[in-house]
């Protein structure tokens, strides 16, 4: 063989050999890429950044409710009702605390919202809580995405002034599951 045809075959080697890697390396690539999709989705990405927090039983707790026609919410979906109701409350004192309104998106929808947000004055910053919900579930749809409750007298206090003003309040509430979101649609409270 001559030196020329010894060159020409080692340079076929050294490209085969890095044709073999490059191959490796792009199968694998493309692999992982569709195992990627493949997955579904990740589970912690269902309460997007959200988390869980089931309230005290001082701030928010079920009542027993009396029997409902067809399907009864599971104990996993009125934990995830519960947290979004507090969750609603929590983001109108943030509103009343800082003026900023954006947050109530996340939880009150509809007429609820023009509620929340013409309730928070932008003017006066003040310090607004609520305590001991009461929720009674009246009324769930048979897919699971809309919900009617009662809250029985709860308390509302707003600091005004250095004064603290604390009403009891119940509220018939109508709340939907909007993109994996459980927000306040409507709301009518009675003092």
């Amino acid at each position: 063989m001559s030196r020329k045809a010894r060159i020409k075959f080692g340079i076929f080697l050294v490209g085969l050999a890095m044709m073999l890697v490059a191959g490796a390396v792009g199968f694998a690539s493309l692999s992982s890429f569709i195992a990627y999709f493949q997955q579904g989705a990740d589970p912690a990405s269902i309460f997007r950044g959200h988390t869980l927090i089931i309230p005290q039983t001082d701030q928010a707790r079920w009542l027993p409710s009396r029997e409902l026609d067809g399907i009864e919410p599971k104990q996993s979906e009125r934990e995830a009702i519960i947290t979004a109701y507090w969750q609603a409350w929590l983001s109108l004192e943030r509103a009343y605390l800082t003026g900023n309104i954006d947050d109530l998106k996340t939880y009150w929808a509809g007429s609820a919202y023009d509620f929340a947000v013409s309730s928070v004055s932008l003017d006066t910053l003040k310090d607004f809580a609520t305590m001991d919900h009461k929720l009674e579930l009246t009324f769930y749809s048979d897919d699971g995405s809309v919900i009617a409750l009662q809250d029985s007298l709860f308390s509302i206090t707003q600091t005004i002034h250095q004064t603290d003003i604390t009403a009891r309040v119940s509220a018939t509430v109508v709340m939907t599951l909007d993109q994996g979101f459980w927000r306040i649609r409507q709301i009518t409270m009675s003092f």
